[in-house]
């Protein structure tokens, strides 16, 4: 399950970078994970996230983390399903939003 964790971790960049939000979210819970073998391995996330009290203009994407950043109180929530998909001996990672709605 921690891979999967890091997974959620990792997935908020590209939630980030498409989000029209001055804040950065962040991940509150990982509500499910699936995993398929393909020509490597695809991972289905449900990701429960908040909005962080970081602004996307202050910090970069890479640099929000638990210890940077902490959930903005009465901030938006929303619930992200991830698509991820790995192949570790390309080092090849690829991550689509399937869906995007309000917690």
């Amino acid at each position: 399950m921690q891979n999967r964790k890091s997974l959620s971790w990792r997935a908020m960049k590209g939630i980030n970078e498409q989000s029209n939000s001055a804040y950065h979210m962040m991940p509150i819970k990982l509500l499910s994970a699936k995993s398929q073998v393909v020509a490597g391995v695809k991972y289905e996330l449900e990701i429960l996230v908040g909005q962080t009290e970081c602004l996307k203009n202050q910090l970069s994407s890479e640099d929000v983390k638990p210890e940077t950043c902490k959930e903005k109180p009465g901030g938006n929530r929303q619930v992200y399903v991830v698509s991820v998909w790995q192949k570790p001996w390309e080092d090849f990672e690829q991550f689509t939003i399937k869906e995007a709605r309000e917690a």
